[in-house]
């Protein structure tokens, strides 16, 4: 896992945009202001053998200042975009539907596959989470279990979303 909500994001963001991913493994970019959850959540893909090599950043600022990067980055360099872009709605300050929209605003970025992986669950969150462009909408699992069973769903949807990635 690479943790670019810490050290210089600058540096981090432009060693990452280069490096490929792991042989077989899908570039997940987790955009949640959660350390429990990223950790959790990770722990859950190991033990469902889901093959996702995380990125984290901690506030939705962070999240656009990152994807703005790989869009400024990619018109010189070859950069390696995230496969999947898991994304917290609510987080301090600005809220994951920012993120979502900058996305969706950018022609580099808009066909990245979203999915909004929140705590919320009032209903009016996902009708704009979809409106917004969202791939998907899903709620945070409350057990280990329960978070395992949707690191396969996921993983499964994404395989859908990107044409069977292997």
């Amino acid at each position: 896992m690479t943790d670019l909500s810490a050290g210089t994001p600058e540096v981090s963001t432009a060693a990452l945009s280069l490096i490929p991913p792991s042989p077989g493994s899908v570039r997940v970019f987790h955009v949640n202001d959660s350390t429990d959850d990223q950790v959790v959540f990770q722990a859950a893909c190991r033990k469902a053998g889901v093959p996702f090599d995380w990125h984290v950043v901690d506030s939705a600022d962070k999240g656009i200042s990152y994807l703005r990067t790989l869009v400024e980055q990619s018109k010189s360099l070859p950069v390696c975009w995230p496969d999947l872009i898991l994304l917290d709605i609510v987080m301090p300050v600005v809220s994951g539907f920012e993120v979502l929209k900058f996305i969706r605003s950018s022609n580099e970025l808009k066909h990245l596959p979203v999915i909004v992986f929140t705590g919320n669950t009032h209903p009016q969150n996902e009708l704009e989470s979809l409106r917004l462009g969202a791939n998907a909408f899903r709620v945070k699992p409350h057990g280990f279990g329960e978070a395992v069973l949707m690191a396969q769903e996921l993983y499964q949807l994404l395989k859908q979303l990107k044409g069977n990635v292997s």
